[in-house]
Parts: structure tokens; C-alpha cells; sequence
């Protein structure tokens, strides 16, 4: 039987011992909650950095979150009439939840009785600075921010809110991303317009917020701001992102002079076009249509909402023609072109084609009625001229061609193998003798690797200077006869590019061809890194000066070379050789000098070039998804790698002494 249970006395006193604990007991077991409970004062070390026309802006540290905020108090000459005009700022962006609206974390009353709040402490950099600062952003990263602020706009629409205050100066925009739109002081419910909060007009204009019967920023306020009888509507903040596009495409305001002149210009809403007002600019038609459209000076007549303002903005963005602009037939065929650079260069190939095969026929079936009724010895000599022109037309086609692979086949070497063996089809038939034809398809045969069938043609091209290189490869490799369905192993790939590079170490452009239609076509490309690599030897005289390594498992690629190393082989195309491999963090060791431009648009999240002693800063490098960067210490400051390095998130530098280690970084 089962004996009765007795409590055990040792749980009881340990018991009873934690729960009296001393002060200094309670401080070695957890620190922190004592450290927490002992703040008195939450927020301290305050320091102003800015002050507008109903606020002061101060960074101050926050003792219980232990982080730098920003916190807003009522500016000193702003008496009690102000105050819930401040607190219905900090309640209704508190009530805005969106990654590009500022966020407040608390509100309160200090000890002196005047009310504040706290927001994100966020960088001192403003639309304005991107626009106006010593290195100004271009129009696309411009009109980046732009869609950022017009999502937030709309998605205070969506709750019911008009901001009532847009302008650059309340736009915070950094260089890695981040726009948060700020200053919500003006906004109100929609359709709540109680005008008489405040019964004098704030007499300085400048920049600054009016907080007065005028509500809005001098400027970039909408016409029926300034009439306090007339309602403000999601219009009214449509208007006024017509303004900021205004000052993105032109450097200034739409208006511009002394605050009454300001006042009166914009309640007449004399608006001149940026394209009439700055002709030493650069400005597409289509957003000056966008601009005027959004800045008309009755709200019926503009965009009905920010979305659709947007969808302007995105349709000139994709190469598109906007509803603003009104284009006709001529400009919507060039912005069709504009998007379709590849297929509108073939298909006008294929339509020149047609017409010339056109007016051959029609001239061919003219001269034959005409030859019916001459002598033999015409009727010879019109047949000899009409071949004449047919090889004129095929000289014309292989040249085609040829422009055609230069100029797409890194970009799309599927589509482009397959057009041009299309043309070329015609040109030989057009002039089967035309040596230039034959060459051509035997350049696009060794490009492919199929060297069987590029033999069967090289005796008709043998003596052609310009395809002599080809045939030393494919006389090399006479048994590859490979195709798009059908393609070399990894080891055949390999073993013909380090040959090629003994048989002729200079044709760079020949071997990143090769890889490029290779990467297309090849279905499992595991394994893939010893191909990039002795491509990229080939370039750089052999594995005793270069090698790069590939560890699929980590994403990480390390490449070391005692040489001076360029990663882009051929400038007109600008692309990387490390774009055939799918890695996230790259290791270099390179002793000679290395352009990181060459780096350009690649999805590098961490990068390491603490053994690049040679570096080249020469030119504004985009790596999109960079967050962290290892570089020796003393080798760049800061504000010169992020002045050059951009990133679309906040990215780490790390300073390391490389002698400290043996291994690479991110192993």
C-alpha cells in the first residue's frame, strides 16, 4: 500500500530563503530588473536638433529601453491653446501602423506640465538634402522615395487621414532605403475641418509650417489651403505630392518669392510647366504631364487618388506612356521600342527582310516579262544583276548578325542563337556563295560547341582572316557536338577551357559567349564553380596566378590572384563572370588592383576586401542587398565606403587587422 505523502522541509526553506532575499541577494541574481526599477528619471541627456513651428525635436536617451530616441515637446511660446493640438499629433500617428510613417513610442506630461512624446530616432536626412545636398540622388532612386511616400500617404488615406503638411523637409529619406514621412501636426480625419483652432496668422513664412486660419507649408500647399472656408480632401494632399515631384524634377518649389507672394501665387495656382520653366533640365514629358495633372488647380481636376497617381509614375517607370500625357501614335512606338530593345532590333531585321525579299520579287517578276521580249544576252545580264543584289541583301543580313550577337547575347543567348540562325537561313538562300553567311554559322556552331557541324563549313571559310580563331578551336575539339538539348560535362567544359587558353589566350569574348549560352541551356548547374573558375583563368594566365573557390552549403565564393584582377571582360555589357554562380558572400585575397565597380548590381550580402590592398573607389558601386562589410583597418573611412558603397539596408563595416587570421572571414 501506497505510503501517505510528507512534504520534503528542505523545499520549504529553500522556499522561504528566495523569498527574502536582501537587496544585495535580489541584485547578483537579476540585475537588470534591479537596474529597471531604480530609474527614476526615464528620459535624460536631452540635446536639440531641430525646431519647427509648433515643436522642438530632441535626441534624448531613454533609461528604461535603453536606446536613443527623439522626443517632441511643445516649443515654449506655445501656450495651452496648443496642447491638444500636440497630443492629437502623437494619438493619431501612434494609430498609424506603416513601415514609411514615423513611429511614436510614448506620450506624456513632463514635470513642468507641458505635454511630449518620443518617436524613432531616425538620420537628420531629408528629401530635400537628396535633392539639394553636394551629391544629388538621380531622378530613378528620386522617384523611389517618391512611391515610398505615396504608399504612406495612401495607407493614411485608407484610415481616414489627410496629411495637410507634405514637403521635403518632412520626408526623411536616407541613403540606404529607409523614407519615413514625418510632421503629421496638420493632419486631420477626413471631413473633420475645424478652422478655428487658432485665430492669428503665424506671420513668419519662409519654410516654416503656418499654424494659423492658413494651414500648410508656403510652397507646397494646395489652393484651398489657403481659403480657410473651403474643404481639404484626399485631393488636397495629391496636390501637394505634385509639388514634391515638382521639386524632384526642377531642384526648387513651384513657388517661390516673398510669403505673400507665395500665398497669392498659390491660391491662383499659377503653376508654369518644369519642362517651359527649366529647359536647361532634363525632364521626361511624361512627368511634367504628371506634375500638371497633379498640381490643377481644381481638385475634380486632378488625380482622385494617390494610387492613381502612382500608377502614373509606375507606367513611366516601365517604359510606359501615362493617361497625363495624352501621346499619340509616334510616341507610344517609341517607348515600345524603348521596351523592347532586343525583339524590335530582330523583328526589324526580319521586316527589312521582307520588304527587300518584297521588292526583289515584284523587281524580279518585272524584269522577267521585260527579258521575255529581248535578246538572250539581256536576259543573262538582268539575271546576273539581280543576283547581284540578292548577295548584296545577304552581305547585309551576316552583318546583321553579327551586330545582333555583339550586342544580345549575353543578355538573352537562347533567343539570340535562334533568331540569328533564323536570318542567316535567309541570307544563304538569298546568296548561297556569300562567305560571310557561311562564317557567321560557323561562329554561332562553335559558340554552342557543336564543332562537327561547324567543320562540314570551314573549307568555304578557311581563308576569311576573321574566322580563323574559330577554327583552331573547333580543330581542337573536333568531336563536340553539342547542342541545346545536349551539353558537354563539367569535366569536358573545363578541360576545353584551359586548352583554349594555350591555343590562344586572347579571345576573352569568345570564352564568356561560351559560358553564357552554356549557363542558359545547362538544366543542373551544381557544381558549376570549377567552370566559372578556369573561365575566369583563361583571363588571367592560368591557376598559378588566380583560384576561386565555392562552398555550396555557406553561399560563399573566395577568389585569391596575384595579378591585377577585372571581373567585367567585356565593357559594353558591364556583367559580372561571378553572375553564373549563386553565392551571397564573397571573399577576395586579390594582391594586384581590383575595380569593386566590377562588382556593380550584384546580390553580395557580405563582403570581404581586407586583402584587396590595390581597391579602386573610382566610381559609385550599387550592391542592393549588402549587410556587411569587412575592410582592413585604416584602408578607407567610413564616409568614403558609404559615400561609394550603396545598399538598400543599413550595411556594417567591420575594420580587421587580415594578418590576425588564416582562414577567411565567413568560414
Amino acid at each position: 500500500m501506497t505510503s501517505e505523502y510528507q512534504p520534503d522541509r528542505r523545499l520549504s526553506g529553500i522556499y522561504t530563503a528566495a523569498n527574502s532575499l536582501d537587496r544585495e541577494g535580489l541584485e547578483s541574481l537579476c540585475p537588470a530588473y534591479v537596474e529597471l526599477s531604480e530609474n527614476t528619471a526615464r528620459y535624460r541627456d536631452a540635446e536639440r536638433i531641430g525646431c519647427g513651428a509648433l515643436k522642438e525635436v530632441f535626441r534624448t536617451y531613454d533609461a528604461h529601453t535603453q536606446r536613443w530616441v527623439a522626443m517632441a515637446r511643445l516649443r515654449k511660446d506655445r501656450g495651452e491653446d496648443f496642447y491638444d493640438l500636440f497630443i492629437h499629433e502623437a494619438w493619431l500617428v501612434s494609430s498609424l501602423s506603416h513601415p514609411n510613417i514615423i513611429k511614436v513610442h510614448d506620450t506624456g506630461v513632463d514635470a513642468a506640465g507641458r505635454p511630449f512624446f518620443t518617436m524613432d530616432l531616425k538620420s537628420n536626412t531629408t528629401l530635400a538634402d537628396l535633392v539639394e545636398g553636394e551629391r544629388p540622388a538621380g531622378l530613378n532612386a528620386l522617384l523611389q522615395v517618391f512611391g515610398k511616400v505615396c504608399d504612406a500617404v495612401a495607407y493614411a488615406h485608407s484610415r481616414g487621414m489627410i496629411h495637410l503638411d507634405l514637403k521635403p523637409e518632412n520626408i526623411q529619406a536616407d541613403a540606404f532605403g529607409e523614407v519615413l514621412v514625418c510632421d503629421w501636426g496638420l493632419a486631420k480625419v477626413i471631413g473633420d475641418y475645424d478652422e478655428d483652432e487658432t485665430s492669428s496668422l503665424v506671420s513668419s513664412l519662409g519654410g516654416m509650417t503656418l499654424l494659423g486660419q492658413i494651414k500648410g507649408s508656403p510652397g507646397f500647399m494646395a489652393p484651398e489651403q489657403v481659403d480657410p472656408e473651403k474643404p481639404k480632401t484626399v485631393e488636397t494632399d495629391v496636390y501637394a505630392l505634385g509639388c514634391i515631384l515638382y521639386y524632384i524634377l526642377t531642384g526648387q518649389p513651384p513657388f517661390r518669392g516673398t510669403g505673400k507672394a507665395v500665398l497669392e501665387a498659390t491660391a491662383a495656382s499659377r503653376v508654369r510647366s518644369p519642362r517651359l520653366q527649366f529647359p536647361q533640365r532634363y525632364i521626361p514629358a511624361s512627368l511634367d504631364a504628371v506634375v500638371m495633372k497633379a498640381m490643377a488647380r481644381s481638385p475634380a481636376d486632378r488625380y482622385r487618388s494617390v494610387p492613381e497617381l502612382q500608377a502614373e509614375i509606375e507606367k513611366y517607370a516601365a517604359g510606359y506612356a501615362t493617361q497625363a500625357e495624352d501621346c499619340g501614335f509616334f510616341r507610344e512606338a517609341r517607348l515600345f521600342i524603348g521596351r523592347n530593345r532586343v525583339p524590335t532590333l530582330i523583328s526589324v531585321a526580319a521586316f527589312f527582310i521582307l520588304g527587300v525579299m518584297g521588292v526583289l520579287f515584284v523587281q524580279y517578276l518585272s524584269e522577267q516579262k521585260r527579258a521575255a521580249a529581248q535578246l538572250n544576252s539581256e536576259y543573262t545580264s538582268f539575271v546576273e544583276e539581280t543576283q547581284a543584289s540578292r548577295d548584296a541583301v545577304a552581305y547585309s543580313l551576316a552583318d546583321s548578325v553579327r551586330r545582333l550577337v555583339e550586342f544580345a547575347i549575353n543578355d538573352h543567348p537562347v533567343e539570340t542563337v535562334e533568331q540569328c540562325r533564323n536570318i542567316l537561313d535567309t541570307a544563304s538562300e538569298q546568296g548561297p556563295g556569300i562567305t560571310d553567311a557561311l562564317g557567321e554559322h560557323f561562329a554561332l556552331d562553335c559558340l554552342v560547341l557543336d564543332h562537327q557541324s561547324a567543320l562540314e563549313r570551314s573549307d568555304r571559310i578557311e581563308d576569311n582572316f576573321q574566322y580563323q580563331r574559330y577554327i583552331r578551336f573547333a580543330e581542337a575539339f573536333p568531336d563536340f557536338d553539342f547542342s541545346r538539348t545536349k551539353r558537354p560535362s563539367l569535366e569536358q567544359l573545363i578541360d576545353y577551357l584551359q586548352r583554349a587558353r594555350t591555343l590562344d589566350p586572347a579571345y576573352t569574348y569568345h570564352i564568356e559567349r561560351v559560358l553564357s549560352y552554356d549557363s542558359a541551356v545547362r538544366r543542373d548547374k551544381s557544381g558549376y564553380a570549377p567552370v566559372v573558375e578556369a573561365a575566369l583563368q583563361y583571363h588571367h594566365k592560368g591557376p598559378d596566378h588566380l583560384t576561386l573557390s565555392f562552398y555550396e552549403q555557406t553561399s560563399v565564393v573566395s577568389l585569391w590572384s596575384d595579378l591585377d584582377v577585372r571581373l567585367i571582360l567585356a565593357r559594353h555589357h558591364g556583367k559580372c563572370m561571378l553572375r553564373f554562380l549563386p553565392f551571397r558572400f564573397l571573399e577576395l585575397d586579390i594582391a594586384g588592383s581590383f575595380p569593386l565597380a566590377d562588382l556593380d548590381g550584384m546580390p553580395i550580402e557580405a563582403l570581404d576586401v581586407s586583402r584587396c590592398p590595390e581597391l579602386k573607389l573610382s566610381y559609385p558601386v550599387e550592391l542592393p542587398q549588402l549587410r556587411s562589410l569587412v575592410v582592413r583597418a585604416g584602408q578607407f573611412s567610413k564616409e568614403t565606403l558609404r559615400s561609394t558603397i550603396r545598399s538598400n539596408a543599413a550595411y556594417e563595416i567591420i575594420e580587421v587587422d587580415p594578418a590576425s587570421w588564416t582562414s577567411g572571414f565567413f568560414e
